[in-house]
């Protein structure tokens, strides 16, 4: 993404936080151990970077899906109603 402040680009973030601890006792369902990101149950939504819920933001006036080096790597949901132009 391009900072029109500093006149550099740079990654966005992912509003997505690892949890700290661990996961629980293991079971049948749960496969115990600490959170390390193996699990998308290891990741929270904390608002903490750029990004929204679905991996997107809008920039320059335009809603749009990133693709990050962090959880959830691509797009994790949809936002709004698709343009008219996307049923043709």
């Amino acid at each position: 993404m391009y900072d029109s402040e500093t006149g550099i680009y740079r990654k966005v973030v992912s509003g997505y936080t690892l949890k700290d601890g661990l996961r629980g006792e293991e079971s049948d369902t749960n496969p115990g151990g600490t959170y390390d990101g193996l699990y998308r149950a290891d990741w929270e939504w904390t608002d903490a970077g750029d990004l929204d819920e679905c991996n997107g933001m809008t920039y320059n006036g335009q809603y749009g899906y990133f693709v990050t080096d962090q959880f959830p790597y691509i797009l994790n949901c949809f936002r709004g109603s698709p343009d008219a132009s996307f049923t043709k």
